[in-house]
């Protein structure tokens, strides 16, 4: 990986004039995508100048999502320089104060995804003339993925309250730290035997706390710098989907587990009801928050914007 892509991440506090927020899961069918396109709606009504990017590699729908009937470019077109640059390829939606960057079902685009071509993507997605960039990446541990996730302050977690989802998501949040450790070590040419206990870290059951109970012991400076970098890394868990004021309490253990197993803060913003109109929505091609702004799931998308809003202005 660049040493570009961990500096970007030492000072993104002091880089990003704009935010970027990225949604995804650890497992498909968790609603990400309504999420995303959910919370980019509000923004836009809120504040405008939002962007939203589909970069959910090989499976993108925030077009339908956000009632996109026709776009004449996408992702494709940039990463194969048919357009010059990023912000060439955004389109207009129906919203004020909204646009997209559509994604590709192009089998070749996934393929040339290249890491050279993806470095360049993100430096270009910091360098959109937007105030908000709104990722919605893929599901799964690739390192697109990883990256994409990793990049943005905050990432977004999507769970919803089924024992697949939750494992999945505590996996992925597991591979973004040990993706995150790995960078720090190559940029800052840490020993080797700090880079063989991460990889017996990944290949096992070993938990992050216990990585760092080993460190400490081979090396307590390279631990320190370590430690602090997953401090850094606070990510956003939405448990979507939810039924009853139980799945409150088990996005809240979530969040629990996370901070003892993995050493990492995760900020639970709350609940999504479950609403079996989204699905109605989605056929109809109509916004769900638009076409029902008083349902009790746009209202917490509308309370969880605000938590993520005052969440910008203290970093």
């Amino acid at each position: 990986m660049c040493p570009q892509f961990i500096s970007d991440n030492l000072c993104r506090s002091k880089m990003l004039k704009k935010t970027v927020w990225a949604v995804g899961g650890g497992k498909g069918g968790t609603g990400k995508s309504f999420v995303c396109s959910s919370l980019a709606l509000e923004l836009a009504a809120r504040e405008g100048d939002v962007m939203v990017i589909d970069a959910d590699l090989g499976g993108p729908n925030q077009h339908t999502f956000l009632a996109v009937r026709e776009a004449k470019t996408d992702l494709a077109d940039f990463v194969q320089k048919k357009v010059s640059d990023l912000a060439g390829t955004a389109v207009a939606t129906p919203y004020p104060g909204l646009k997209l960057i559509k994604g590709t079902e192009n089998l070749l685009f996934i393929a040339n995804l290249n890491h050279y071509k993806k470095m360049k993507m993100i430096r270009q997605i910091k360098a959109l003339d937007v105030r908000r960039v709104i990722l919605d990446i893929g599901t799964g541990s690739s390192f697109n993925s990883l990256d994409f996730f990793l990049v943005a302050n905050p990432g977004i977690l999507v769970v919803t309250p089924e024992p697949t989802s939750i494992e999945n998501t505590y996996y992925f949040l597991k591979s973004c730290i040990v993706r995150l450790l790995k960078l720090y070590m190559d940029y800052y040419r840490i020993q080797d035997v700090v880079k063989q206990i991460a990889r017996q870290m990944e290949d096992s059951s070993q938990s992050i706390y216990s990585f760092f109970n080993t460190i400490i012991s081979e090396d307590k400076n390279n631990a320190l710098l370590l430690y602090r970098a997953i401090k850094k890394f606070r990510p956003c868990l939405i448990m979507n989907k939810a039924r009853d004021d139980k799945d409150l309490i088990l996005g809240q253990s979530i969040a629990e587990v996370v901070r003892k197993y993995l050493i990492v803060d995760l900020d639970f913003l709350g609940i999504v009801p479950f609403d079996d109109r989204v699905h109605w929505c989605l056929k109809k091609f109509e916004p769900f928050l638009i076409k029902f702004p008083d349902a009790p799931a746009s209202h917490a998308i509308k309370g969880i914007t605000e938590k993520l809003i005052a969440r910008d202005a203290q970093v």
